[in-house]
Formats: C-alpha cells, structure tokens, sequence
C-alpha cells in the first residue's frame, strides 16, 4: 500500500477540516439568515417608533391648531349676550323691528368673524334671528331644543357640540352661551371646519377626527367620513338619533385589522392603544358582498386625545417608508456579517453606514429645528392675537363706562326737566299755603292785640301745619332732583307711589283730572332704587295726565299688581287718552321721538325711564288698552327674590 504523501493530509485531518468547513459554512449561512432577519425586526420597529413619535409630534400640533382655531371663537357669543338688542327682541319676540335689527347685527359679526352661521334661540329652543336670515335654509322658525348645545347653555350657561346641520345640512362646531337678564336665551355660533379638513387632505398622512362615540366626522379620506371605529351600541345610536347629530346617515364601522406581522391590538374595535405598543393596522371601507374587495391600507396608527373636547385625533402613517428602511438595514448587517470574511469590504461598509447615519441624524436635527420654529412662530401669532384681543376688551370696558356716565347724566336732565315743567303747578301749590300765612298772621297780630290768647294760638298752630306742608314739597322736590348713584336695594312700592303722586298732584288739579291709586299690597318691595322708581313713576304719570287731558278723559289711574309665578312686581299706569298708533308703538321707547307739539317735550322721558327699568333688572312696556287708552307697564323684580347684599 502506498503510503501517503507528506504534502497531502491524512485522512483524519482532511475529515476535521470538512467538518470545520462545513461548521464555518453552518456558521456563515445561520449568520447569513438569523442576522437579517434580526437586523430587519429592530430596524422596523425602530422606524416605527421613529414614525410614531414623529405622527405623535404632528398629532399634538394639529391638536392645538384646531384648539386655537376654535378658542379664538370662545368669546365672541358672551360679548353677544351682552348686547342690549338680543335681550330686547327677547322680551318682544313679535316685534318685527327688533327682530330685523338683529338679523342685520347677526349677519354683520357673522361676517367679519368669517362664522359660518350665528343665531339667537329663545328659552323653549325657537330661533327668533340668524344671521342667514334672508337665506332659503334660514334657521329663523326652526326648534333647536333637542339640541345638546342648547340644553347645556340654558343649564350651565355655555354649551359645545358638533353636528350636522338639521336644517342646512352643512357639519360646523356650535359653540352656545346663555344670556343674562329677565328674559333668557342663547346665542349660537356655528364654525365651519372645512377648511381644516381641506387642508389636511392635501398634507402628508392620513388623519381623522372622532367624537367621543368613535364616529369620525373629519377625515383626510372622504370616504373615511361618518364612518365608525368600531361597532356602535344601540344606546349610542338612539342617543345620536334623538340629538340628530349627524341627521341619519348610517354611521357603518370602518374596517380595521391587525396586519400580518406586525404587533397591534386584537381585532375586537377596542380603540384603547396600549401605551408604548406600536399598532399596525389594515383600514378600508367593507364591501358589499359580491363587489370588488377594498383598497387596504397599511398604516401606523398614533392617537391624540383634544384636550377638553372629548375627541380622539387619529394620525394613519403608511409603513412603506419604515419596511424600505429595515430592508435597508437588514441588508446592511448582512453585508457587515459577510465583511467579517472580508475586512476591506467590512471597513468599506461601516464608512457608508457611518455618513447615512450623519445624514440621518442632520435630517432629524433639521426637521426638529424647523418644528421648533415653526411653534415659536404659532406662539408669537397667538400672543399678538391674545393682546389685540384685550385691548379690545379694554376698549369695551372704556365704552361701557363712558355710556353709564352719559346715561345718568341723561337720567339726571330728565329730571330736571320734568321740574321745570311742573314748576307752574307746583309754584301754584306753594303760593296758597303762602297766601294763608299771611292771613293768618295779621289775624293772630290783631287777636294778640285784642288779648284774644285762644284765638292767637289757634292761628299760630294753623301757620304751623302751612309751613310743614311747604317744607314737605320743598324736601320731595330737593329728593327727586338729586344726583344719586345706583344702588338696588329694596324699595317700598307704596312709599314710591305716594311720593310720585304727591310730585304730580298739583298738575293733575291744574288739569281738572282725578288721580286713582288702589292700595298697594301691604309689605310690597321691589329691588331698585327710591328715586329713580319715582322719576319713572313721575314721567308716566305726566305723560297719562297730558294724553287723558287731551282726549278729555277723567282720569289716570295708578296700581300695583304681584306676580309671583316671574317674581315680579307689575307698576301700572293706564290713561283715558286717545291710545297709541301703532308707528308711535313701534318707536315708543326711541331717544327724541316725541308726539307732543314743539317746546312741550324733547322725546327724552320714555327713553330714560326704559334705561332706568333695565338697569334696575325690570322692563318697561307700553299698550294700548281694549275699552281705550294706553297702559304702561313697569316691571321690577321683588325684594324678596334676592337678598339685598346680592343685589347691590
């Protein structure tokens, strides 16, 4: 047998190295396999953790973007319900007048405020103006009661909703705050999301918008729109039939499913994203049986919550991009286990790896920095909005208080003008008792002289009930000419009426008329105040004596009814006079409108006493009575209703 050569391995040897090879070819093939396929799964879910917190970031702007876009609104319907106008066509539904000028108001700030729609509802949910008043799908007429918005404004003062339009069709977000006074109401404004909507539609990424029912009414998709994400239960849907919210479209879910390979929640529709879990989902509209499947799309899903709202702001990021990366990178460590054998390739390798890295890592730095700025920018937008906001406030705080010092410095001519014209009568007044005293006087002289004591002092306490009864009219007249400021407070209602009949008495005897007082319910108080009440009272009263004088009546008659059930308490005054017309009626209550001939009025007292009325928390209104005459009607709230601490 040849023995073999020295060059040539043994047997044993040449099986060893097969066996090596075969190891290092097991070793190089498991490498081949195993560190791709790890390489391929970290760079995914890396790349998804990249892409969720990039959508994270982009959710949480948006989020805030639609929160300023409709704060910025949040104010607009209290600076409304403050406008003396909404209140006044509250308390006269029927007036067509006041019912016209706040339609044109509505219109003008729906304008410049670029609402979709602002409109005024009375409390049993009737809209009585709008600003699309002269539209044909106009909400004027229409009930608004089975509205959450409007039963949270009337119990809480202020109400947010978003639903499609009963009436128009149109989705907007309502934003509804009551009004104040003796007559409540809300006043709606409607804001139109559409041009957000349109906007996400033409950026990058799939977003949605659902309420706190899982119904999606905003979406990047428009067949994403009205859909569900996930089943709805019947408590649901009844709710969202009675409210109408989105009228009776059929709300079907969205189709929404793990994709193969990837983590994501079980397909149970349970919205609750576990926190730090990436969920990757297939979403499509379902097809009817028999049609053709739907386009899926495999997305990353990354929730938003809006911060007072209750809606869930849902960004779908496709996972394209990610899976090209990680086979990028699976590639990369396949090659790097390859460079093992092969240090140059190895070291060629890393320095490519090493610049995409740095580009990477200067996209990132980049796309961070221009995030950032692009917030200070948003912030710096806001603050100058926020301070022109003020002063605009500012500016209304300023207005307010130049109008209440013009309105009592009003308040105050009206009462001297009302001196001045009673003056004859009340000069009259005091000219008798006057005239007494001088008879009075030379007869005590000559009794004093005659030593007639008894007759004397007879005399002399006559002079003194004369001169009681002038200081009495000297000290109405110096009450009902004083400047006050106003303080509510309870006032006696009976007091308030002798007062005014005593100021007016010498007119009504000049004018041969009777003035008829009932008495008042005893213990009956109003909130306001003594002088102000009798300037009101007083400017009816003459204003009845002069109409009964004219038509030749008899009399004018002065009363004080209870009215419980409003907490009220109704001043009336009525005449025999001719009436009044019905233009006369429609500007009763406007400044320096006066039916009266030409220097006996300037058209002022009917003005100030409904100024006086309202800041007084009452109302004044005139009518005409059915057997004839006019009847003015003050109303003033009951002392009792509100503890005199709160009232002033």
């Amino acid at each position: 047998m040849p023995s073999p050569s020295p060059t040539e391995p043994s047997p044993p040897t040449r099986r060893r190295a097969w066996r090596r090879s075969l190891a290092l070819l097991a070793l190089v093939l498991a490498g081949a396999a195993l560190i791709p396929a790890a390489a391929w799964r970290l760079s995914l879910d890396l790349a998804l953790a990249q892409t969720r917190d990039d959508a994270q970031r982009h959710l949480r702007f948006v989020a805030h973007e639609l929160g300023s876009a409709l704060d910025k609104y949040e104010v607009l319907p209290q600076v409304l319900a403050t406008h003396p106008a909404l209140s006044a066509l509250l308390a006269q539904p029927g007036s067509a007048a006041r019912q016209r000028e706040v339609n044109e108001l509505l219109q003008q700030v729906a304008g410049d405020a670029a609402a979709a729609a602002i409109f005024l509802i009375d409390a049993q949910g009737l809209t009585l103006a709008a600003s699309n008043w002269q539209d044909t799908q106009t909400f004027v007429g229409h009930h608004y009661a089975y509205r959450p918005y409007f039963r949270d404004a009337m119990a809480h003062g202020s109400g947010h909703f978003y639903a499609r339009g009963s009436t128009t069709g149109t989705p907007g977000y309502f934003i509804a705050h009551r009004l104040s006074g003796p007559v409540p109401g809300v006043i709606v404004l409607k804001v139109s999301l559409d041009e957000m909507e349109a906007n996400w539609a033409r950026s990058a990424g799939e977003l949605m918008l659902a309420d706190a029912q899982g119904v999606v009414f905003l979406a990047s998709r428009p067949e994403w729109k009205y859909r569900t994400l996930g089943p709805l239960p019947e408590a649901v849907r009844a709710q969202l039939h009675e409210t109408q919210q989105y009228g009776d479209l059929p709300l079907q879910p969205l189709s929404r499913e793990p994709a193969p390979g990837y983590p994501g929640p079980a397909p149970s529709g349970d919205l609750a994203a576990t926190p730090g879990m990436l969920h990757v989902e297939r979403v499509g509209i379902a097809a009817p049986p028999g049609a053709r499947a739907p386009a899926w799309l495999r997305a990353l899903l990354t929730e938003q919550p809006v911060a007072g709202r209750g809606w869930t702001l849902l960004s779908l990021t496709e996972i394209r991009g990610a899976e090209q990366i990680a086979a990028g990178r699976a590639w990369a460590a396949g090659l790097a286990w390859v460079s093992l054998l092969l240090l140059a390739a190895y070291v060629q390798l890393r320095r490519r790896r090493n610049r995409e890295r740095r580009a990477a890592q200067g996209e990132l730095r980049a796309a961070y920095d221009s995030l950032e700025t692009r917030i200070v920018e948003r912030t710096g937008a806001l603050q100058q909005a926020n301070d022109a906001l003020a002063a605009r406030v500012d500016e209304l705080h300023r207005t307010e208080r130049t109008l209440r010092a013009t309105q009592d410095e009003l308040i105050q001519a009206g009462k001297l003008a009302v001196l001045g014209q009673m003056a004859a009568s009340i000069t009259h007044e005091i000219n008798q008792p006057l005239a007494a005293l001088r008879a009075l006087n030379d007869n005590a002289r000559v009794f004093l002289q005659r030593d007639m004591q008894a007759d004397a002092e007879a005399n002399l306490q006559a002079i003194d009930g004369l001169t009681q009864r002038i200081a009495a009219i000297v000290a109405q007249l110096k009450g009902f000419a004083r400047r006050d400021e106003l303080r509510v407070q309870p006032v006696a209602v009976d007091a308030a009426f002798q007062a005014a009949l005593a100021l007016v008495g010498a007119e009504a005897r000049r004018l041969h008329l009777t003035l008829v007082a009932p008495p008042v319910p005893p213990g009956l108080a109003v909130l306001g105040q003594q002088v102000r009440v009798e300037q009101v009272l007083v400017n009816l009263l003459r204003n009845g004596l002069d109409a009964s004088a004219e038509a030749g009546g008899r009399e004018v008659r002065l009363e004080a009814v209870l009215d419980e059930a409003a907490g009220q308490a109704l001043l009336r005054v009525s005449d025999q006079g001719a009436g009044l017309a019905p233009e006369v009626l429609a500007r009763l209550f406007e400044p320096f409108f006066t039916t009266k001939r030409r220097g006996e009025g300037l058209g002022l007292g009917l003005s100030i006493s409904a100024s006086i009325a309202n800041a007084l928390g009452g109302s004044l209104q005139g009518a005409n009575l059915p057997e004839g005459g006019a009847q003015f009607t003050l109303r003033l709230p009951l002392a009792s209703a509100q503890a005199p601490d709160a009232a002033a």
